[in-house]
């Protein structure tokens, strides 16, 4: 027997429920790649195209903090405000705003992946928040 003559077989409402399940979940992925394309208002990107971004200070004395990839809770280990990402890593850059630490899916507020090294982004992030960089390192904007 083939998947039609199974489909024969099944009540109205057997197929009604497939049918349902199957647009719920065909909603869910469309969602989920518009909430990746189109950017979090506290988010913005640039790519730099004519700036020199060699991943040194070279000799610049400016004491300004820079945040390496990791992890960072707003409020204790970084200040809240608005910060520069900058893509350093030739593989691809990504920096993520996360309502609690389990970093999940579901806590994601806005995240925004850059493709070209030097390649920028400003985030905002408020006290409380969790602040995950990987690719790239995040200053003070």
């Amino acid at each position: 027997m083939n998947f039609l003559d199974d489909w024969k077989e099944w009540s109205s409402a057997k197929k009604a429920v497939s049918i349902i399940a199957v647009c719920c979940i065909g909603l869910l992925v469309i969602g989920v790649i518009g909430g990746m394309v189109s950017p979090d208002k506290n988010t913005s990107t640039t790519t730099n195209t004519n700036e020199n971004n060699n991943n040194s200070n070279n000799g610049n004395t400016d004491s300004a903090q820079v945040y390496k990839e990791g992890t960072y809770k707003v409020g204790s280990d970084i200040p809240a405000g608005e910060y520069k990402f900058t893509q350093t890593s030739s593989f691809g850059g990504y920096v993520e705003r996360s309502s609690d630490s389990s970093m999940e899916f579901d806590s994601i507020i806005s995240n925004e992946a850059t493709s070209e090294e030097g390649s920028t982004v400003y985030v905002t992030v408020l006290e409380g928040e969790y602040l995950k960089i990987q690719g790239g390192e995040l200053t003070p904007a």
